[in-house]
């Protein structure tokens, strides 16, 4: 079985805002409010996407962890599945600073990401650092499932 962390469910700015808000709680003098914020901080700074890949029993699980523990997805079957890519921009993280106008900060994520059948859905496989290494991963996956390789 395949495991792969995906994505923080919020992004890497809400992940660092949640750390953030956890300890404002800690340090709070309301109960209430204590608990709150830990709980609201903690689920920002933990929860992640991920999928599960099966092949012996030929089946994928995309899903969310919430809090890092509990996660929710269900089982799909690979059949539906065709083609597997690796490809740059899936997402586009764009941060302005307003002080500083010159500076706009991006940063392209390149996923391998694996096609269904007869649609345009693209389903997240595994992150990776440049669209090289994201190309070299699908052509394994590619081996190992017996799917075509987008290039």
């Amino acid at each position: 079985m395949i495991h792969n962390k995906l994505d923080k469910l919020f992004g890497q700015a809400g992940s660092i805002l949640g750390w953030m808000i956890m300890p404002v709680g800690i340090y709070s003098s309301i109960l209430p409010l204590t608990l709150l914020l830990v709980l609201i901080g903690s689920f920002m700074a933990f929860s992640y996407s991920g999928i599960y890949l099966d092949k012996d029993d030929e089946k994928y699980k995309f899903y969310y962890a919430y809090f890092g523990l509990f996660k929710s997805g269900s089982w799909r079957s690979l059949k539906n599945i065709d083609r597997v890519a690796g490809i740059s921009s899936i997402i586009l993280r764009d941060s302005y600073i307003p002080e500083q106008k010159e500076t706009n900060l991006k940063t392209d994520d390149c996923f391998v990401v694996l096609f269904l059948k007869n649609r345009n859905r693209r389903i997240p496989f595994k992150r990776c650092k440049d669209l090289l290494e994201a190309k070299l991963e699908a052509q394994k996956i590619g081996q190992l499932l017996n799917l075509n390789v987008i290039h």
